[in-house]
């Protein structure tokens, strides 16, 4: 049976994505990856009760542990006729304060954001339909140009990103790069698995949701700014561009995703309705190549070649 799975989906932008899958799909399974089993049972009842989509399950999953990630592949492995036609990398973290570390001993953010989004797609390749659709979310952060609030990125090496050596700079400087660095790696890793699938129908793609507020993106933030992310910021959503309520912002994801509209769109970067470039730095091809194999090596995984 044909799987959709999608990440981060237990609330914001993700659980809203996976909504709007549940009414457009109504014949293919939804997979929902869950650090909680209990978030995961209340997220599939609340996705029955409000699509009628029946063919909803949960499994354990932590992007923070490769170890999690195996074990997920292997479950489903396990299934009979796996054939997976959507994965959508949606979960992400940013943390601003004391840096965090994952069960592996990677920088958290650059951890779950990149490595364990990585390490997920490399285990579920062989399994992929050969049509499936790819997605990465990302977020226009990635790009100094657009001067976004956030501290713009800088790309090292895989090796650094994941193992960062302490600093004398403020801390939330620091977190903030390390989010918008992560997101730069999204789309690094879009271009260079789309090369090497070139030769497939399969497609990735990387999406920007926009600035999303509402969501828990935000929850490490000092309380001011929780406060002003939850309550005062979702009105921009009526007056600027490419800032979206976390509903639109899913069903962008999905549409991009499912629907034959933009069925032909292979290896790019849709923003805000649109296919638009990326920064400067997206396009470097040593970095590229230093993110690739350096992920591979972190993640301890290898690219299983795709035949049509």
């Amino acid at each position: 049976m044909d799987s959709i799975i999608i990440t981060g989906a237990t609330s914001g932008i993700g659980f809203q994505c996976a909504l709007q899958m549940a009414r457009m799909a109504k014949n293919e399974q939804i997979i929902i990856p869950a650090r909680n089993i209990k978030a995961g049972k209340e997220v599939i009842e609340k996705i029955k009760d409000k699509t009628g989509h029946n063919n909803l399950k949960y499994l354990e999953l932590d992007l923070a542990s490769l170890q999690s990630i195996r074990q997920f592949s292997e479950k489903l492995s396990k299934e009979k006729s796996l054939s997976i036609s959507i994965l959508l990398n949606n979960a992400g973290v940013q943390y601003i304060g004391k840096t965090q570390y994952t069960k592996d001993g990677f920088e958290q953010t650059f951890g779950v954001n990149h490595l364990g989004a990585f390490a997920l797609t490399m285990q579920l390749l062989p399994f992929m339909k050969s049509d499936c659709h790819i997605t990465f979310t990302s977020s226009e952060t990635h790009d100094p140009a657009l001067k976004t609030p956030i501290e713009p990125p800088i790309y090292t090496t895989a090796q650094e990103l994941a193992f960062p050596k302490e600093t004398s700079e403020k801390q939330n400087i620091v977190g903030q790069r390390r989010y918008s660095t992560s997101k730069l790696c999204n789309i690094m890793t879009v271009y260079e698995l789309q090369n090497r699938l070139q030769h497939t129908n399969i497609r990735v793609n990387a999406y920007d949701p926009g600035m999303t507020p509402g969501t828990g993106l935000a929850k490490t933030y000092s309380p001011v700014m929780r406060f002003l992310w939850k309550n005062i910021f979702p009105v921009l959503t009526l007056f600027k561009s490419n800032i979206h309520t976390p509903a639109q912002a899913g069903r962008n994801l999905a549409n991009l995703a499912y629907s034959g509209k933009y069925k032909d769109l292979k290896g790019i970067y849709f923003s805000d309705g649109k296919v638009v470039r990326t920064s400067i730095d997206s396009y470097n091809k040593d970095f590229q190549k230093d993110l690739w194999n350096g992920s591979l090596e972190l993640t301890k995984t290898v690219f299983t070649e795709q035949k049509n």
